[in-house]
């Protein structure tokens, strides 16, 4: 090497190491690590579908009961008419989110878990799955048996599942009733469960389909740091000088 290459390597050198003011590396680790936290959540579109079902069935259920404790028969023909309608919303939005599901993919918000804990996780998702599904097509069949004509919404019509029978329309009436205690179950199994991820085995499976900045936990010590380090680079990377001329 000659004596004066080594300084004008280092020269060239300097100018293609940024110098990063201390606030742009403070907005770039905050942005970056607020984007390490948005990974832990699902898709927006999950979650309003998720969230949305769960409104539908819990009106759907407040509006049986209060049904039942009314004489009024207009007022208990409008609620039933308003039970099958979020009915017939849960079975569209159970159609839509398995299409994104097997469409998109999950995200593993539970690394590290037993495969006998992630099979049995797995099987209690098809068999909800299956019930909210079935649910509303038994109480589609009642409707039928009935002899009442369906329209989603009050605009879409929608065929008989089957021909007017009392006999079957009672029948079907008590299958009805009986896999809704069954998800009453299944519900119970999935809050208890998603509890248990978050307070015992403190991963992220409950925040990650609350809506964002619901009891957010805070990034682990690695993930943290993943994040400076992304952030950091990122910085350097938007302040990039040219290279010299040679």
């Amino acid at each position: 090497m000659l004596k004066g290459e080594f300084p004008l390597a280092a020269r060239e050198l300097s100018l293609n190491i940024p110098t990063l003011h201390p606030a742009e590396t403070s907005q770039a680790f905050r942005s970056t690590l607020a984007g390490a936290r948005s990974e832990f959540g699902h898709p927006r579109l999950t979650k309003a579908i998720h969230w949305l079902t769960v409104a539908a069935i819990v009106i759907a259920v407040v509006v049986m009961f209060v049904r039942d404790a009314t004489e009024d028969r207009g007022l208990r023909q409008f609620l039933l008419s308003m039970h099958r309608q979020l009915g017939l919303l849960v079975l569209v939005a159970a159609g839509v989110r398995i299409v994104v599901r097997l469409r998109r993919g999950l995200a593993d918000h539970a690394p590290g878990m037993a495969p006998f804990m992630r099979w049995a996780a797995k099987s209690a998702h098809v068999l909800m799955y299956g019930v909210l599904i079935g649910l509303p097509l038994l109480g589609w069949a009642v409707t039928s048996a009935h002899g009442i004509a369906l329209s989603f919404l009050g605009s879409v019509p929608l065929p008989k599942l089957v021909e007017a029978d009392s006999e079957l329309a009672d029948t079907l009436t008590d299958y009805h009733i009986w896999l809704a205690w069954g998800l009453l179950a299944l519900v119970v199994m999935h809050v208890a469960a998603a509890a248990w991820h978050h307070f015992i085995r403190r991963d992220t499976v409950l925040q990650a389909m609350l809506p964002n900045g619901w009891f957010s936990r805070r990034p682990s010590a690695d993930q943290a740091s993943a994040a400076a380090s992304r952030g950091l680079i990122v910085a350097a990377t938007e302040h990039q000088v040219p290279e010299p001329r040679r």
